[in-house]
């Protein structure tokens, strides 16, 4: 188990400050007139000081009985056992109101002129302060406990939102080495057959590759802007292999203005097509990039290559996990045999 969600926080804060400026005078009041420390039947001046002084028990009392809580709180929170936990409070309760009350009413008969100390009076008054302490501690604790679970709950959310948003980062980190892998593939190729083509292929990959590194730091970008890039990168494609490939992109101009996607997934998803496929003019790669609803889908005809390139093998999961962390929503990969399509969602604007 996580020892972080064992460890209680230290800044709990209960706002309790109007229960207690009722609480504290109305257990002043009421206590010592319930037990027969005091009489409503004596005139108001008889009734001042004593009222004053029963406030004054009920104070510290509560005072000090809220701050025992609160200060050994993350014991009681950490402790397994219910039985064990009420154990620990009515402990603490008894603990501190126990001999405060016994003292407090004893000085009380002395300080009021009384000839003789009454303590069964004095016993059945420290009962009810205990037992009203055990229930008002008792409701304390249920606030505490539905505050640290809040708070263990916002620190977990908190938690796995850094989790995600680190693995997010790497899989972004994971893009610029596999689109240069297999860019340089390309370019050696052109390097032995063309280098005029070499020469334009490695200006325009220097246009494509700005757009990767101003995109990296985004977790969605406008529809529009992604098939901009992957026509630039398709231009690097027929460069490399002239009539052999061809892109079709059919998505409305309009929905290209009103829908986010992660950056660069149509650019992994062109390339998968072209490591897995035949791509020469005898043997051409047709790539069309359609929409549907809330989906843009990238599907071609399979023609699987004999000798396949090497690669890192990054780039087809890599798309599946940012778009699980990014929009927690699947890519649908569906191979019939005969054509190979990805089905990615995508998020609408709001106005």
């Amino acid at each position: 188990m996580d020892d972080s969600r064992k460890k209680p926080s230290k800044n709990l804060i209960v706002d309790d400050r109007l229960v207690r400026i009722i609480g504290i005078p109305f257990f002043g009041i009421v206590i010592p007139a319930a037990t027969g420390l005091v009489s409503f039947n004596d005139s108001f001046s008889d009734l001042l000081w004593p009222t004053v002084y029963f406030i004054l028990m009920a104070f510290l009392i509560w005072q000090g009985n809220r701050w025992l809580l609160f200060r050994f709180y993350p014991v009681v929170f950490e402790t397994n056992s219910k039985l064990q936990k009420y154990l620990l409070m009515i402990g603490l309760n008894i603990f501190y109101s126990g001999p405060i009350s016994i003292f407090m009413l004893w000085l009380w008969y002395v300080s009021s002129g009384r000839s003789t100390v009454d303590w069964e009076v004095i016993a059945l008054t420290v009962l009810v302060i205990v037992i009203c302490v055990i229930f008002i501690t008792n409701i304390y604790e249920k606030a505490l406990f539905t505050q640290q679970s809040e708070n263990e709950k916002i620190k977990m959310e908190q938690l796995d939102r850094s989790r995600v948003e680190a693995e997010l980062e790497a899989l972004k980190n994971q893009i610029d080495p596999h689109f240069m892998f297999n860019s340089l593939n390309s370019l050696s190729y052109l390097v032995e057959h063309d280098q005029q083509k070499a020469q334009e292929f490695i200006s325009n990959l220097a246009d494509v590759y700005r757009y990767i590194l101003k995109s990296k730091d985004q977790s969605l970008i406008l529809l529009k802007d992604e098939i901009t890039f992957v026509r630039a990168y398709a231009d690097l494609m027929e460069l490399r292999y002239g009539k052999g490939f061809r892109l079709h992109v059919t998505v409305d101009a309009n929905k290209q203005r009103s829908y986010l996607i992660p950056p660069v997934s149509l650019l992994v998803a062109v390339e998968n097509a072209v490591k897995h496929n035949q791509v020469s003019e005898s043997d051409p790669l047709a790539i069309e990039i359609a929409d549907e609803n809330d989906i843009i889908t990238v599907k071609n005809l399979l023609s699987e290559r004999k000798n396949v390139r090497p690669s890192t093998g990054t780039g087809l999961i890599n798309l599946i996990e940012r778009f699980e962390k990014i929009l927690s929503k699947p890519v649908n990969v569906i191979n019939d045999g005969k054509s190979f399509t990805l089905e990615m969602p995508m998020i609408k604007l709001t106005n």
